[in-house]
């Protein structure tokens, strides 16, 4: 029986494989040095109420409730401890996972509310390339072992947005944007300001 003889050798990054005389190619996965970021969050964390918002970057709702949830913010201040959750509904969106992947990309440069609202203005243009745009945009660094391409090319940040979604499974969120203000749904998030006043109001 003959020998088959196998080869390999790196070509830019890419594997290059010979098999008995079949040649095979595969792009290498690209290495992130992963950094250990801080949830997104705004406020003190010892403030007396905390919202939390589960959001989808590509949902056309998520972003009308920008303005209100700015208006919350900029109203309320360090009475108000804000948390955002990713809850990308890829079933609809196709590429919701992949920007709130970019975002948590950014987040690790210390830039993730700016790209937060990059990616709502620019809504749905989210292609690899694009998001790429974004962050050349907002000045993060691009390239090398802690660049946003490896971070995004890799989806180092998969994890954390999956945690995400597993949390609002269990909560039962079923839909984008849905709040929780110290821990109870909010049914009507037109209404955030007026609901966050009379409870502060109400102690």
């Amino acid at each position: 029986m003959p020998r088959t003889r196998t080869i390999w050798w790196w070509v830019g990054g890419i594997a290059v494989v010979v098999v008995g005389g079949i040649v095979l190619a595969s792009r290498s996965k690209p290495v992130y040095r992963n950094v250990d970021s801080p949830r997104p969050a705004q406020g003190q964390a010892e403030a007396g109420l905390t919202l939390e918002e589960f959001s989808d970057f590509q949902c056309p709702a998520c972003k009308s409730a920008q303005p209100v949830l700015k208006d919350v913010l900029a109203t309320f201040g360090d009475r108000l401890y804000f948390r955002y959750r990713h809850f990308p509904l890829v079933s609809i969106h196709t590429q919701a996972f992949r920007a709130a992947l970019a975002a948590e990309c950014a987040n690790d440069q210390g830039k993730f509310w700016e790209y937060h609202d990059q990616l709502f203005d620019k809504q749905p243009n989210f292609s690899r390339d694009e998001l790429v745009v974004y962050a050349t945009e907002l000045g993060l660094t691009i390239e090398g072992e802690s660049g946003f391409a490896a971070c995004l090319d890799s989806r180092a940040e998969t994890d954390v947005v999956r945690a995400d979604m597993r949390e609002g499974d269990q909560r039962k969120v079923s839909g984008t944007p849905t709040f929780f203000l110290n821990g109870e749904a909010v049914q009507d998030w037109s209404q955030l300001k007026a609901i966050i006043q009379a409870k502060l109001i109400g102690g």
